[in-house]
């Protein structure tokens, strides 16, 4: 069956043409109107006379053409009349009369026939889904695919408004979600780079690492501690007598304590012999040390004369505290207040010595820090990092205020 108007082929059971919008009829309908038809060219001399002026089929008052274009002002019979204007026609589907609906306001309206519309490329919307959703982000691209899918089959069933309104749903979704996923993408690479700066000098040997963060926490300490520690007066004593067995180089690694020479490492009995016991309440004997780290323990005197130590695991099993090597002893002049403990470094080096004579004994130091109320002098053997000394001088005295030594034996 085709068309009356356009003469396109028609598909089965349809109400409009696909092409140009008009209502399609029955076949019987057709053929009825195809007679009467016939019967009125017969009785009209001109029956397609276009507009002959003089003439009675070319009069504007009286024309029986049921098919004339462009004739106005008349009460035509027939409903498919086209282009007539200021008519009363009883046609509900007339074509381009003024204020009705015509098909192309049904296309408008419904989205469902109409003009033939430019063709949607459903196949592209759903390329750029599916990379949006493997690359981007993947919720939002689930359903910029979904819709995708639907353009293609809206179209076949001529459905082309739900086909455009898919693909603008397709292409909305998928752009926000490579926009989400961008910004998503830039915040974690500006979190990674931080990240990456903060931890750049990390070390994966663990006795490094404990060591350093030790050592950090102390400097960090006596910095806090400065402005205490300028407020109190450097204590001078009189210098105890130094023994024979203490060296006269800081790197000799041997300390005094009170009348015993220790030399590091050593064992946790070699400074109990000095007059000194653990401070279990802070450090428990059983504690357990792991492999190649160490744990920091105190001794005290009688007098609670306080010593910090480093115990030591130079093996591959984890053990005891009280079965570890004692690795070196740090000494603060308060730690040494209460008087009757001596702690004499290499050298005869006590507290309340010079500058000048711990450089005199030792050379220029490794490295210096000079801070407000706090300068801190150190050396380094050049096989191990965990082979050092440290002298702490009070800046407004001069004096030394704190002494450690260090000998790991790595």
């Amino acid at each position: 069956m085709k068309c009356k108007f356009c003469g396109n082929d028609l598909p089965e059971e349809s109400k409009f043409c696909p092409s140009c919008g008009a209502p399609v009829e029955p076949e019987e309908k057709q053929e009825q109107s195809e007679q009467s038809t016939e019967a009125k060219q017969q009785e009209n001399q001109n029956p397609y006379e276009y507009g002959v002026p003089g003439t009675d089929n070319g009069s504007a008052a009286q024309n029986e053409n049921p098919y004339q274009y462009g004739s106005a002002e008349q009460n035509n019979e027939n409903p498919y009349q086209y282009g007539s204007a200021g008519q009363d026609n009883e046609n509900p589907y007339q074509y381009g009369s003024t204020g009705q609906n015509t098909s192309a306001d049904y296309n408008a309206n419904n989205g469902t026939y109409g003009q033939p519309q430019k063709p949607i490329n459903g196949t592209t919307y759903l390329i750029f889904a599916i990379i949006s959703t493997l690359l981007c982000c993947l919720p939002l691209g689930i359903v910029a695919i979904v819709y995708a899918c639907k353009i293609n089959s809206l179209q076949r069933s001529g459905d082309y408004a739900g086909a455009q309104n898919a693909a603008k749903k397709a292409k909305m979704f998928t752009i926000i979600g490579t926009v989400a996923a961008l910004v998503v993408s830039i915040f974690y690479i500006i979190f990674a780079i931080v990240i990456g700066i903060g931890s750049s000098d990390f070390d994966d040997d663990p006795v490094s690492n404990v060591v350093e963060n030790v050592i950090e926490d102390k400097n960090d300490s006596k910095k806090a501690d400065d402005s205490d520690k300028s407020d109190k007066t450097a204590k001078t004593t009189e210098p105890a007598a130094a023994s024979s067995g203490l060296g006269t180089s800081w790197d000799s690694y041997t300390v005094q304590i009170n009348d015993k020479v220790l030399t590091f490492p050593c064992t946790k009995a070699d400074v109990e012999a000095a007059g000194l016991s653990m401070d279990t309440e802070y450090t428990a004997e059983n504690y357990m040390v792991n492999a190649n780290e160490y744990e920091l323990v105190y001794f005290m005197d009688a007098n609670d004369n306080e010593i910090m130590a480093y115990a030591i695991n130079n093996t591959d099993t984890a053990m005891e505290v009280k079965d570890c090597l004692i690795g070196g002893v740090s000494v603060d002049d308060y730690d040494l207040e209460n008087g009757g403990l001596t702690v004499i470094f290499p050298g005869g080096l006590q507290m309340g010595a010079s500058k000048d004579a711990v450089t005199g004994a030792y050379g220029e130091a490794d490295d210096t820090y000079d801070g407000d109320s706090l300068s801190m002098y150190s050396w380094y053997s050049d096989d191990s990092y965990y082979k050092s000394c440290e002298i702490d001088f009070d800046a407004e005295s001069g004096l030394v205020c704190t002494m450690t030594m260090q000998n790991f034996g790595q």
